[in-house]
């Protein structure tokens, strides 16, 4: 019996040690803007209890977090992804892990105490469920403001170093103002896991936005939102289309005159 404790705890050790290992220390550059970055991490947290969360951070300032549901090897899988994310952003190595849920795990005695006030106040943000979110294409005249931009090459950027990996989508939203945004991916090719993702990426866009209405802009590299002077060209175009293939059934004589005025000013009005 003393044997079998010994190699449970022992396995227990070992386990912790993995964890340990990659885990962070000593001073970070934080990029500007990351309090209000790790309050929308902390808001996912909250939000969905079934995944494992893991954020990484290089010392540098790049940073990125992941989220994979799963049993007992999920934070383990979640660190790998989380890591190699930041890796990317980072463009070298360095990338270790700054928290794991809602915990700041980082070893550093400078860390900024709003970061661990924010911990403990999680449970007071008044965060958008994804499961409360309606996903719907934005439409309309948008223009993306400085930061928005700024971060939709990000997106892009995360996009263009994921898309070979084997079920791979990610999705951004804005706000129809565009000065918020939120974006999500994942992982899974599986279509009710697609829906949940993209109904995040609006739900973190809306909880941006004063919980106001947020619309997808973007799958993968492509902005699926529609411009109403697009539409209006599209229609412009369609109608001109119409009016000429009108004229060469007039002009064959399979229309009467009378016949080709009406059919144009029904289509012109």
């Amino acid at each position: 019996m003393k044997k079998l404790l010994g190699i449970l705890v022992l396995g227990l050790l070992w386990c912790n040690v993995g964890f340990a290992a990659n885990e962070g220390s000593g001073p970070i550059k934080f990029p500007p803007k990351f309090e209000k970055r790790f309050k929308d991490y902390l808001g996912h947290v909250k939000n969905k209890k079934q995944y494992k969360f893991v954020f990484a951070f290089h010392p540098d300032g790049a940073n990125d977090w992941q989220a994979i549901t799963g049993g007992s090897n999920a934070y383990k899988i979640a660190e790998k992804k989380a890591l190699k994310a930041c890796k990317k952003k980072a463009k070298k190595k360095g990338c270790k892990i700054f928290a794991r849920g809602g915990q700041i795990v980082w070893n550093w005695d400078s860390i900024p105490t709003v970061y661990y006030a924010l911990i403990e106040t999680a449970g007071a943000f008044d965060y958008i469920n994804w499961e409360d979110v309606s996903v719907q294409i934005g439409e309309g005249p948008v223009s993306l403001s400085k930061d928005t931009e700024k971060k939709f090459q990000e997106y892009l950027t995360i996009y263009e170093n994921n898309k070979n990996e084997d079920g791979f989508s990610i999705y951004f939203a804005i706000s129809p103002d565009g000065k918020n945004s939120g974006d999500m991916e994942s992982s899974s090719a599986q279509k009710s896991l697609i829906e949940e993702v993209k109904a995040m990426a609006v739900a973190e866009c809306m909880t941006n936005n004063n919980k106001e209405k947020c619309y997808l802009y973007a799958i993968n590299d492509e902005i699926v939102w529609r411009k109403k002077e697009q539409t209006q060209t599209d229609d412009n175009n369609d109608i001109v289309q119409q009016i000429k293939d009108l004229k060469e059934l007039y002009d064959s004589g399979v229309l009467t005159k009378e016949e080709f005025e009406k059919a144009k000013k029904e289509l012109l009005n």
